[in-house]
């Protein structure tokens, strides 16, 4: 899943592609910054519902997304997101 972060002074915008989470709730996360969108993305792999925690808490803090925290939650618990 493509996901959008709006920036603000001070924090850059960020683009992260998510993937599906696996069997033990893990996705692989690769993530760009405006600071350099040319240069190699940083990878992790991140509990799923570590990332939904830390993404609702960006929402919170303002920042604005290019999907919907509902789509969101779908996507990293599994729920809809089609045959694995």
């Amino acid at each position: 899943m493509p996901l959008l972060l709006g920036g603000f002074p001070g924090v850059a915008e960020t683009l992260m592609l998510i993937s599906i989470p696996d069997m033990s709730g893990v996705v692989h996360v690769r993530r760009w910054t405006a600071d350099d969108w040319s240069a190699t993305p940083q990878v992790i792999a991140e509990r799923a519902a570590v990332l939904l925690a830390a993404l609702e808490k960006e929402s919170a803090r303002g920042r604005t997304m290019n999907q919907s925290l509902y789509s969101l939650r779908l996507w990293l618990r599994g729920e809809g997101s089609g045959p694995r």
